[in-house]
């Protein structure tokens, strides 16, 4: 087994990558308020030190979802970095700051947009130098081998149903966990549920922007698709979710393991869908794409 596979080499890896991020994050405080935006409002905060902690967690999973997307990823360095950090930031920033706009009162959007921003630079900077890229084509390679293996007309279509796919999972979803949550939304004064024509244009909005950065993904994956799958939703689910919901201490407890159930699902079903329709036709050989620790010496 190689060492970028080992467990071991993982074990110093990943906290080294959370404090970048967690280094990054307190870059992206000092900015705000450097250039005198002002974050949300947290109501009933827990105290600092549990912050912290909470804080350090989530970049912890923040560090493990990139290095997973890592593993699989191939393209130079640069490319590496653009894609992570694109995903992370688009996802995690400014994808969560769009729907905290229609969906809470909290204010402070642009700050989060802000906030969020060195950390995915920096944080994906230290993910693609810790975790090599398996070998392979670069990324601008194997996108031309991707526009050249579909027809326009089949990639329109299956690019419009990717889209579709993240408003439909997140309805779906909704639906099933509604009897849930709906009857404590009703207590929490600082939730807001838009109007249907608002709801739907965030979310093809958000949906367009999460294809955005997960297309070169998909495009630049050197493993299995069912490794894909994995590490897509893990990065999704970390992302859109968890990393955030760890840290919302104000929320019932009941609507962080619900909602979190509900992303969870949401993030596999989409990346699934994202494999499905986009990964198929650009593949090359399966030998070529077997892990390295697989292949005959």
């Amino acid at each position: 087994m190689s060492t970028r596979h080992s467990f071991a080499s993982w074990l110093w890896r990943i906290p080294l990558c959370t404090s970048v991020l967690v280094a990054g994050q307190m870059f992206g405080a000092a900015l705000v308020a450097a250039v005198g935006l002002e974050l949300p409002t947290m109501p009933g905060s827990a105290e600092p030190g549990t912050l912290f902690v909470l804080s350090l967690a989530a970049a912890l999973a923040v560090a493990l979802a990139l290095a997973v997307m890592a593993s699989g990823l191939a393209g130079r360095w640069w490319e590496r970095w653009a894609v992570l950090g694109a995903f992370l930031y688009v996802v995690h920033g400014v994808g969560n700051a769009i729907e905290a706009r229609i969906f809470t009162t909290l204010g402070g959007e642009l700050a989060t947009v802000v906030l969020h921003l060195p950390a995915a630079v920096l944080g994906a900077l230290a993910v693609v130098l810790l975790f090599p890229a398996p070998p392979g084509e670069t990324l601008g390679e194997r996108l031309a081998m991707f526009f050249r293996a579909w027809p326009a007309g089949r990639l329109t279509l299956r690019a419009g149903l990717a889209v579709l796919a993240f408003p439909f999972f997140y309805f779906l979803f909704g639906m099933i966990i509604a009897p849930i949550v709906t009857p404590h939304y009703a207590r929490l004064d600082f939730l807001v549920i838009p109007p249907i024509p608002t709801m739907m244009a965030v979310l093809f909005t958000r949906s367009a922007m999460f294809l955005l950065v997960s297309l070169p993904v998909i495009v630049g994956w050197r493993l299995s698709r069912g490794s894909l799958i994995a590490a897509l939703g893990l990065g999704h689910f970390v992302a859109v979710g968890f990393a955030g919901l760890l840290q919302t201490t104000f929320f019932p407890a009941v609507l962080r393991w619900t909602h979190g159930v509900e992303i969870l699902a949401d993030s596999v079903c989409y990346a699934w869908a994202l494999a499905w329709l986009l990964l198929a036709r650009h593949r090359p050989a399966a030998e070529e794409w077997r892990p390295l620790r697989e292949r005959p010496a």
